[in-house]
């Protein structure tokens, strides 16, 4: 019965997988050329450019568990390149431009990815251009006519592709190849017919870019349709003992009293306005001085309502999240702000769409520097400073739970 089950396990994974590397792939592609014109020529020197094209991939015979010869497939490749080189004992440059029609033969050797490609193939090319230019004054200047450049517009040239291409991901692979060319009749002297080259290049799949897509958004669609079943543990701000102390010390009851008493507005601000404006999923407040019992995973006794007093509420102890109002350096941002921060269990901060840069309020309350050294820290923002954050994000991750892409 295991036999039977692993045998059933196999075959759907084999399935599941040859759709996958059986499907057609369509994309761009970016090459760096480098003529090799010095190889049999002393004089001339291969001068870097590049060319850029599209691509459409298709296997041929598709993936099969039992088949001897790996899997085959197709290329074809219109773009446009741009070939140059120099002739030092001159100082005379050569370009020439074309169109370029590929097509190659691919081999995977692999059964169990297609993480390499070993390919042939051919490359017609239509020319659209070619000069010559010559060094002068410290510039090169283009000859309206040269008797060594014996090519002309509209000439079609034959190359023979060999190469390699290895996967750098689910999206790009890295292109290695020799371009020889078989119509290449240039001398010492003359530059007649299109030069071998080596070609490096980065392929990029659209299908493959559209399917990452699709994927990562279904994960973030899941996992925010898994947290709005659980609870939001919304950490708030205690008043800042030290400094109430020491106003005491120095007999400021007044002053001691409109700091705590500042803070606690704030925070009752704050819990007013998630019950108002978020309703993702549940929430529950917690004091920031009980936040090492909730980095722990110990909840008894830290939790707070409305009027600021102790509670033991139900909620799943597996599927939580912590937020707060605090000064945080933005990971989204990468810039110290005061705003609404949301955190894993770990208190590590979460990226998009939990945290991005329409959750910050800004460190200067009403846009006055000056209330950054008036204010005390953390306290004294209105409250519908607070609504407006929050029902930015509660539509935010409501809306994430919608897959966008299919």
């Amino acid at each position: 019965m295991k036999n039977s089950l692993f045998g059933l396990f196999l075959l759907v994974s084999f399935n599941s997988w040859s759709q996958k590397i059986d499907e057609a792939n369509y994309g761009m592609v970016l090459n760096g050329n480098f003529t090799t014109v010095h190889i049999p020529h002393d004089n001339l020197i291969g001068r870097g450019l590049g060319s850029f094209g599209v691509f459409y991939q298709r296997p041929i015979t598709p993936y099969h568990t039992n088949r001897y010869l790996n899997r085959l497939d197709y290329t074809i490749e219109p773009a446009v390149s741009w070939l140059s080189f120099r002739d030092n004992t001159q100082d005379k440059k050569y370009q020439s431009n074309f169109i370029d029609l590929s097509a190659y033969l691919n081999y995977v050797p692999d059964r169990m990815s297609d993480d390499l490609r070993l390919f042939v193939g051919l490359r017609p090319s239509y020319l659209t251009f070619t000069s010559s230019s010559i060094l002068e004054y410290g510039g090169y200047r283009q000859l309206s006519n040269d008797s060594q450049n014996t090519n002309s517009i509209g000439a079609i040239d034959l190359c023979g592709i060999l190469g390699l291409s290895v996967s750098m991901g689910n999206v790009a692979s890295l292109d290695l190849k020799y371009i020889h060319s078989f119509t290449n009749k240039s001398t010492a002297n003359t530059f007649h017919g299109r030069p071998s080259c080596i070609e490096v290049g980065l392929r990029l799949s659209a299908i493959r870019m559209r399917n990452k897509i699709v994927v990562d958004e279904m994960q973030l669609v899941n996992e925010l349709n898994k947290r709005a079943q659980g609870t939001l543990l919304v950490m708030l701000e205690a008043p800042d003992e030290k400094l109430i102390n020491e106003l005491l010390v120095e007999k400021r009851i007044e002053d001691a009293n409109y700091v705590r008493n500042l803070q606690d507005q704030t925070n009752k601000n704050i819990m007013k306005e998630f019950r108002l404006n978020f309703d993702f999923c549940k929430v529950l407040f917690f004091m920031n001085t009980n936040a090492h019992q909730v980095n722990s995973g110990k909840f008894a006794g830290v939790f707070v309502d409305e009027q600021l007093q102790s509670i033991e509420p139900n909620f799943d102890t597996t599927n939580y999240f912590i937020a707060s109002f605090v000064e945080d350096v933005s990971e989204y941002t990468h810039k110290a702000d005061y705003g609404l921060y949301f955190y894993n269990t770990q208190f590590i901060q979460l990226g998009k769409p939990y945290n991005m840069g329409s959750n910050g309020l800004g460190i200067f309350i009403g846009g006055d520097p000056w209330n950054y050294f008036r204010r005390i820290k953390t306290s004294g923002y209105f409250s519908d400073e607070f609504a407006k954050v929050i029902r930015k994000v509660n539509g935010r991750l409501q809306l994430g739970r919608i897959p966008q892409n299919q």
